[in-house]
């Protein structure tokens, strides 16, 4: 029941992701999803076991933080991956240290990074409406032009562009433009699918905590230490860290913060350690994003996180007896 709710709340973020990039977007999408069951599903059959809703949540968050050039074949691979090596390998449902999906995407972008971080395309207007429900890859014939050679807004404003989308179109997710880079024409595009629209992901990020679905205190933890890091490192290398609403809306720290940090089975389980760990994975996600050469360090940051996640809880637990017994 909880996982159907987790998938409820990413809907929004699914059907923005079909508009803004048409419906290249529920194939990637619907290949993941297909795919994680069927691996999984070869693991327990022979155990006459069924597989777990959270399989569905994977393949669908998966989908989600994956770009939307990519070939669907790499899709299935990656997808393969995050279930075999990211849960199975583990014990499988409730026995993974890492999160799935994560794990999956990290193997992607380390074998195939061409496709995971230099192809991007404009996502569309609201105003192009019906835009990408109407067409299979929504980007005109002037975007075309330049969709080899694309950045996110994080990579466009690493790169000292000029023009950048404003606050309001990363809010909404109308994320597009160009900039000129060694004298030659960028455009800038949405990102991973569903990490285009901040307000679709606020708007199922918000129900999950609402509803208790979501550690309030992982949640909480992250954004705090993001934005007070955030804003720090931009006064200290404003070339090189955004303007603290810049950083908090572009780059996935929306979709990382709610749907990603909050993952039970990789996160923290004690009240001190949620502290912790949402904490750490914020500060290595923004220490990354500024000093590293990667601009999107949130996945990184987020298996870092579940890597430590056991012995944070094994260190409050230690503390909290000691206290006890003091």
């Amino acid at each position: 029941m909880v996982m159907r709710k987790v998938v409820l709340c990413l809907l929004p973020a699914f059907v923005g992701s079909i508009f803004f990039f048409g419906w290249i977007g529920f194939a990637i999408v619907f290949t993941s999803i297909a795919t994680c069951v069927i691996t999984e599903w070869l693991f327990v059959r022979g155990q006459k076991g069924k597989v777990s809703e959270a399989v569905f949540v994977t393949g669908l968050l998966f989908g989600l933080i994956l770009p939307p050039t990519i070939p669907l074949y790499m899709v299935v691979l990656g997808s393969v991956f995050a279930i075999t090596f990211g849960k199975m390998a583990f014990g499988g449902f409730g026995a993974n240290i890492f999160n799935p999906a994560m794990v999956g995407r990290v193997f992607l972008y380390i074998t195939f990074p061409i496709h995971m971080t230099n192809r991007w395309i404009p996502a569309a207007n609201f105003s192009d409406f019906p835009a990408g429900f109407a067409t299979w890859r929504f980007i005109t014939s002037t975007d075309m032009i330049s969709a080899i050679t694309t950045a996110t807004p994080s990579h466009a404003y690493r790169f000292g562009a000029s023009t950048l989308p404003s606050l309001w179109q990363l809010f909404l997710g109308n994320i597009n433009g160009h900039f000129e880079k060694l004298g030659e024409v960028v455009s800038i595009g949405g990102g991973s699918l569903g990490e285009t629209s901040a307000i679709l992901l606020l708007l199922g990020g918000l129900y999950l905590v609402f509803k208790k679905i979501a550690k309030w205190r992982l949640v909480l933890s992250f954004f705090i230490s993001y934005i007070g890091l955030q804003v720090i490192l931009h006064w200290w290398v404003p070339d090189l860290a955004p303007p603290l609403f810049y950083g908090v809306l572009s780059g996935g720290a929306i979709l990382g913060g709610f749907f990603m940090v909050t993952d039970p089975i990789s996160a923290s389980k004690t009240k001190g350690g949620q502290w912790i760990y949402g904490s750490l994975i914020a500060i290595s996600t923004n220490i990354i994003r500024t000093f590293s050469l990667f601009a999107g360090g949130l996945m990184f940051s987020i298996l870092i996180g579940n890597m430590f996640a056991s012995i944070i809880d094994y260190g409050v637990k230690h503390l909290q007896n000691h206290r006890q017994t003091a």
